[in-house]
């Protein structure tokens, strides 16, 4: 651990700040990372989707702002870069439409903009990893909660599939590696796994998991990805067999879980704004004094670390604090790894890893875009990570 304190800044009050203290920053929902990087685009781009219905990309190592993308005209629901041309970068909203951007060109006009039939509002996007199929999950509206899959070359309805799910849907997750296989979760308790390239459901759907829960987050992991993890609203973590669908783990009380200390890393924060205000980073973290820094309010999501071979879970405290477990299926336990402070200032949202640099983005309700990276304490040789973050401009208009 760096023997020295975290660097705070204190942002001047003015329009965006009332006399409470609390900024107009957009939340930041969700963030996305190119697979690859696109010529010219140094380390590679991330995109994060905000409630002010806009999307906003960076330079995924620096977190300089490259682009501002508007359109949408309800909440941006959905962030996704597509895999063999990671300039081209998708986003679904809760307006009715799924809108592709090609970043290399200067206008930022979509390049394609996909809809779905009448009242459909997507919750949830993903593209394969192939590129030619994009699906969007659809809110819960009568009789159906459509799954929508279009053909990426065309912009044309594939397949719908109404009746796998009775309530929003909240996740859509492709095969990393198996372009026609898809998970989608829902509030309705149901993970779905379908085959794609089958346009009638019955023959699609290859299997059903009943989480007996709300789904919250969903995502492939495992060295040949044939496992699926669960995040439910109610702040647990199942574990799944995809292909067997067979459930091998479930960890409740995770919000009680206090095993041991977590080592307790406080970094040096480099505080960026977008109108180059500074932030302030000082906040009431009552866990810096806690005996139990494992305990957690809420879970955010897990994330497969292929360097390491592990899944990693992350729960998060409304001071704004990020604590870290590596999930052990066989021992049904979770080992605490690391607290992460002194960069947000509140709920934190979502999260991307980034496996090439071993680095973490983290987004959340304070409007804080946070890079965490691995660095050095050559005292004691021991990783730590660093801080940089940059803030999303409040709504627009």
């Amino acid at each position: 651990m760096p023997k020295h304190k975290p660097e705070r800044r204190a942002k001047p009050k003015d329009e965006d700040e009332d006399t409470s203290g609390a900024t107009n920053a957009a939340y930041i929902f969700d963030i996305a990372g190119q697979a690859s990087s696109a010529p010219g685009t140094g380390d590679g781009l991330l995109a994060a989707m905000g409630s002010n219905n806009s999307v906003q990309v960076y330079q995924a190592t620096t977190l300089a702002l490259e682009h501002r993308l508007e359109g949408h005209t309800d909440i941006v629901s959905g962030v996704k870069f597509a895999h063999t041309n990671p300039s081209m970068l998708y986003s679904s909203s809760l307006d009715g439409t799924i809108r592709c951007c090609d970043l290399r060109v200067s206008n930022k006009k979509p390049a394609q903009i996909l809809k779905g039939y009448e009242g459909d509002q997507f919750f949830s996007l993903d593209v394969n990893c192939d590129d030619t199929v994009v699906c969007g999950g659809c809110q819960k509206r009568m009789p159906d909660t459509n799954v929508v899959l279009w053909d990426s070359r065309t912009g044309q309805i594939m397949h719908t599939y109404p009746d796998s799910h009775s309530d929003d849907i909240t996740q859509v997750k492709f095969h990393p590696s198996i372009p026609h296989k898809l998970a989608s979760g829902s509030t309705d308790g149901l993970i779905s796994i379908f085959d794609v390239g089958q346009s009638d459901e019955d023959d699609a759907v290859e299997n059903v998991l009943n989480t007996e829960s709300s789904v919250s987050r969903i995502g492939w992991y495992g060295p040949n990805s044939d496992k699926l993890y669960c995040v439910t609203h109610v702040e647990t973590l199942q574990l799944w067999d995809a292909d067997e669908a067979d459930q091998i783990g479930n960890f409740e009380d995770i919000k009680d879980y206090s095993g041991k200390e977590l080592d307790h890393h406080a970094p040096v924060a480099t505080i960026k704004h977008m109108k180059d205000k500074e932030v302030a980073t000082e906040t009431d973290d009552g866990t810096k004094k806690s005996s139990a820094l494992g305990a957690v309010d809420y879970l955010v999501d897990c994330y497969w670390d292929a360097q390491q071979k592990k899944l990693l879970l992350a729960g998060g405290l409304h001071s704004g604090r990020l604590n870290v477990y590596k999930v052990k299926r066989k021992k049904k336990t979770l080992k605490p790894l690391y607290s992460l402070g002194d960069g947000h200032l509140s709920t934190i949202r979502c999260l991307h890893w980034q496996d090439k640099t071993q680095s973490l983005v983290t987004g959340g309700e304070d409007g804080l875009l946070c890079l965490w990276k691995p660095g050095v304490d050559l005292e004691k040789e021991t990783k730590d990570l660093s801080l940089t973050s940059q803030a999303m401009p409040g709504k627009v208009g």
